[in-house]
């Protein structure tokens, strides 16, 4: 650590005695700052060209009111935003962590109604799934039918009635949209247990229950 200079010293006394007498004087601001050549200066000002390394306010009796920082290079800017964004991001993370926390404490008094609104919502699209799929078997029967007769018709070289066509055509959709709405509801039943695994494991962590197998 650099001394003070035998001058500076002088300076900074002579300043104590004259705030001892001046009432003026108490209230004046002293600067230290470190000159262009390494020397530590007591003054009334900092030289504008040496604002940017910083400098330490003093009160008339020499006590530290306020330390300047010196001013970021361009790569501290970068890192110092850098780690700003990040301290932003795990802020947002834990406010979000906490207010979903909060919400399923308020839903859930325990893991078992986890598991009766897990249960209630999955055999709701079960019965759903099951429906559907009869109704696919029952259509599909009627294809089958259906293309039998055709295929009679074929084979004795008759002509195959328009309605039959326009009939093959209309259970070809149907077949197409009732199995778009299974596997669509297959998925949702599969994202409904991921869902509500993951909330079960949370609400055993809050209320620090030992985690069950599934």
């Amino acid at each position: 650590m650099k001394r003070l200079s035998v001058a500076v010293w002088r300076f900074f006394m002579l300043f104590l005695v004259t705030a001892a007498w001046s009432p003026v004087a108490l209230t004046a601001d002293l600067f230290r700052y470190i000159d262009d050549s390494g020397v530590t200066v007591l003054d009334d000002h900092v030289p504008p060209s040496l604002v940017k390394n910083g400098y330490t306010i003093l009160d008339a009796a020499g006590r530290v009111v306020k330390v300047v920082p010196r001013a970021l290079s361009d790569a501290e800017i970068v890192e110092r935003d850098k780690q700003a964004a990040i301290d932003e991001r795990i802020r947002k993370e834990t406010a979000e962590r906490e207010a979903a926390d909060a919400a399923l404490l308020k839903l859930y008094s325990g893991p078992n109604e986890v598991k009766r609104a897990r249960d209630t919502k999955v055999a709701s699209v079960a019965g759903f799934v099951n429906t559907a799929r009869s109704n696919l078997q029952q259509i599909l029967s009627q294809k089958r039918q259906l293309e039998t007769r055709i295929a009679d018709i074929e084979r004795a070289d008759d002509t195959i009635p328009k309605q039959d066509l326009d009939r093959i055509a209309t259970l070809d959709a149907r077949i197409e949209q009732i199995q778009a709405a299974i596997d669509a509801k297959e998925s949702e039943m599969a994202q409904l247990k991921q869902d509500y695994a993951a909330d079960l494991k949370r609400v055993l962590e809050l209320y620090n229950l030992p985690e069950e197998s599934t």
